[in-house]
């Protein structure tokens, strides 16, 4: 038989440190992670249970173009989901999680480029600092922007996935940096001829995958 469902934030359950009826749930209150007891280990040892699914989509409308070449930049940001929840945007480039847990981020830019040459385009993350210090190991991608032809604008889709661990109030900002400024996160508006919706610059979605 499970006993009674008990609830604490995170740092009580870790003071206290109890072992769990086998079958008894516990729940971090502050965090809504779900701990079940087995009779002989203790909370600390114990896995979390799912997880409560922490969310957020964001994109921008804005077409990104740099002011120099091989300079870092942040990716903005600037519409949400406004259902989002436990994710969020500050400063229109942090994406912060508001609760601690492995989250999966994955991002998709729409790039351009206006002049007759390839030009690359590299964007990595950086976490919870404004240089380079902050700089995810490994996180780094190059893409190759095609060269205009026939008067178009060469274009090209850059898509991404990431899963990290994080606590809560870290944020990841989405940097990008291009050999030539002719190449640039591109968005369009909607049109009627021929009709298509809207092309945000960019796109990110990020999804709770696992408590921690």
């Amino acid at each position: 038989m499970s006993g009674p469902f008990k609830v604490n934030t995170r740092s009580q359950w870790a003071a206290l440190n109890p072992v769990l009826m086998t079958g008894e749930p516990g729940l971090e209150s502050d965090t809504q992670n779900l701990k079940i007891g087995n009779g002989l280990t203790p909370w600390s040892k114990l896995p979390y249970h799912g997880c409560p699914g922490y969310w957020g989509s964001f994109w921008d409308t804005t077409s990104q173009v740099a002011a120099a070449i091989n300079t870092a930049y942040p990716i903005f940001l600037r519409q949400v989901d406004l259902t989002s929840r436990g994710v969020r945007i500050v400063s229109d480039s942090r994406i912060t999680v508001d609760h601690p847990g492995i989250y999966s981020f994955t991002f998709s830019i729409q790039f351009s480029n206006s002049d007759a040459q390839i030009h690359d385009v590299n964007v990595w993350l950086r976490k919870n600092d404004s240089g380079t210090s902050g700089d995810v190991p490994a996180s780094d991608s190059k893409f190759s922007v095609i060269s205009s032809h026939g008067g178009v604008e060469g274009n090209v889709i850059g898509t991404v996935n990431f899963v990290l661990g994080l606590v809560g109030g870290d944020y990841i900002e989405l940097m990008w940096m291009t050999s030539n400024v002719a190449a640039y996160i591109n968005a369009d508006p909607a049109s009627s001829s021929p009709a298509h919706p809207s092309i945000p610059g960019i796109i990110c979605t990020v999804v709770q995958v696992a408590s921690a």
